[in-house]
């Protein structure tokens, strides 16, 4: 099996109230993502964002084709291309409908994963506390020994360059050390 690296969007994020309070953990968690697109809801133990059901309906499609655009050339298997080109037939769909199908796994570019405090670590979300995320995957490259890394450095150095206005920013590579 082995692990992936994976970029998606957080459908659900837990985060465990052991060190921090409901206020400082979403006063961490502000700085980090928009708060508004997710209802928040809590127990003596955790806290919890869901992404809601009608942004998700309204954008995640659209976000996930503009990301596949920084790495459509690298696309090749047929696998590929057709999920690519479901991808649309996506829009419109219910929340419910987005979830059963992304639970399918039908679709490369459209795979739940669901989070535990073993995996899918949003850790960094948080500045240390544990968090964990249920995440619709659209790039995911691995194993994590990255025997195969190509598509998720191309689109990580494409942000980088995207980003920055300086002469130098096409100088800018990802790869791994040692």
């Amino acid at each position: 099996m082995g692990q992936y690296l994976d970029c998606g969007i957080a459908t659900e994020i837990i985060v465990e109230k052991r060190r921090n309070s409901t206020e400082k953990i979403l006063e961490k968690l502000k700085n980090k993502i928009d708060l508004n697109i997710y209802d928040i809801s809590q127990n003596d133990e955790l806290v919890c964002l869901d992404i809601k059901e009608d942004i998700f309906e309204k954008y995640a499609i659209p976000f996930i084709e503009e990301q596949l655009e920084m790495v459509k050339s690298n696309l090749t298997t047929e696998k590929e291309l057709k999920s690519l080109k479901n991808l649309e037939e996506l829009k419109g769909k219910s929340y419910e409908e987005l979830i059963k199908i992304s639970n399918e796994k039908s679709n490369y570019f459209f795979q739940r994963l669901e989070g535990n405090r073993f995996c899918n670590d949003v850790s960094y979300l948080t500045d240390g506390d544990i968090a964990y995320a249920d995440v619709i995957s659209y790039i995911s490259d691995g194993k994590i020994y990255m025997e195969c890394y190509h598509d998720i450095f191309d689109y990580i150095r494409k942000l980088i360059i995207k980003s920055s206005k300086n002469p130098i920013r096409t100088a800018a590579v990802v790869t791994i050390i040692g």
